[in-house]
């Protein structure tokens, strides 16, 4: 297959080069950290409003929960083209609000224009966290944190989802002033290549499984947007279906259409362990593929997969080892099947309205 033997694709570059850009976008925050807390001192914001499109918007949901979690404010998550289109009803929670916007490449029309309008009509100012120099939104931005080191060539976002997503609660830290998430946030970057490594092999494997066909993901918490964005890189890496759902609703509906063909990937923490142990059972009689991830030793879950991560004090930090999962799973998906995962069919790497 072209691209791959002895030339990797920018894909698989992207997805394996992520820690050494989270490196850098570590360093940037705790360097600009002074900066952003005299905007936000200045803004006094009464409310945090978090927009984006796709796999940005999913980060969006993240950062509601981990802004909720740890400030004194209000923190919204609103799609762009949710907002663009109906403005007007948005009003109240937009009323002396910051903006933030996690962006790509900083050219999605829908958040370009959602921003402009929101500026217009109700004055907001905007934070944008932009992986591209000087684009349409950072020009629109009253702050902007430009990481063009995260910002991903192929179609599909990887390296630049995890940098986000990190970068969302760096920022949140910074604001709430939180040294132990800072920390947290820090030792899940220096002991990521390990993880990696150590992974790399069983997750390929799993790519190349041939018992499975779609992919649920499960997770709640801060974990909730992040596990989003993973189930969508099914869809666009390697053509499978795939949904998210937080772990006991999985029960509520959509347990129906998980059967013999379908790949589950749960993420598991330290509250309710019985609850899950009891789910996962339930789960084991409809799926024969189960992969967990926890900070667990052994297979503590009785699952067929058993992914040790860190035991991280803030839940939100284990996203970050959690997002390489997906990402490098899907990866090794497209490849056994002969898809191309740097050009998937009828994607286009950010859209122009």
């Amino acid at each position: 297959m072209k691209g791959y033997e002895g030339n990797l694709y920018l894909t698989e570059k992207e997805i394996f080069g992520q820690y050494e850009a989270l490196e850098k976008t570590y360093r940037y925050f705790r360097e600009n950290a002074g900066r952003i807390r005299k905007f936000a001192a200045k803004v006094k914001p009464q409310s945090l409003t978090w927009l984006g499109c796709g796999s940005s918007y999913c980060l969006c949901k993240s950062a509601q929960v981990s802004a909720g979690m740890r400030l004194d404010l209000p923190a919204h998550a609103v799609a762009a083209g949710d907002l663009l289109l109906n403005l007007p009803s948005y009003r109240k929670p937009l009323k002396k609000s910051l903006l933030i916007a996690p962006s790509r490449s900083g050219e999605t029309s829908e958040v370009v224009k959602a921003v402009r309008q929101a500026q217009k009509e109700f004055k907001n100012p905007c934070l944008s966290i932009c992986a591209r120099e000087k684009s349409s939104l950072s020009k629109l931005s009253d702050l902007c944190l430009e990481m063009p080191w995260i910002f991903d060539e192929s179609v599909c976002q990887t390296r630049s989802i995890t940098n986000l997503y990190a970068a969302n609660l760096l920022l949140i830290a910074t604001l709430a002033k939180d040294a132990r998430l800072l920390d947290e946030v820090g030792a899940a970057i220096k002991s990521g290549p390990a993880f990696v490594e150590k992974y790399r092999g069983v997750l390929k494997e799993l790519g190349g499984e041939r018992s499975w066909n779609q992919v649920v993901v499960l997770a709640d918490s801060e974990l909730c947007g992040i596990a989003e964005a993973g189930a969508l890189s099914f869809k666009e890496i390697c053509a499978a279906p795939s949904n998210y759902y937080h772990l006991l609703d999985v029960r509520h509906g959509p347990i129906v259409v998980i059967d013999d063909w379908t790949l589950v990937i749960m993420a598991c923490n330290r509250n309710g362990i019985d609850f899950q142990k009891d789910l996962l059972k339930d789960l084991k009689k409809k799926s024969p593929l189960l992969l967990t991830v926890s900070h667990k030793h052994g297979n503590f879950w009785g699952s067929d997969y058993s992914l040790q991560i860190p035991s991280f004090k803030n839940f939100g930090v284990a996203g970050i080892p959690f997002a390489f999962i997906a990402q490098a799973v899907s990866l090794y998906r497209a490849i056994a099947r002969g898809i191309n995962p740097d050009l998937p069919s009828g994607l286009a790497p950010w859209i122009k309205l």
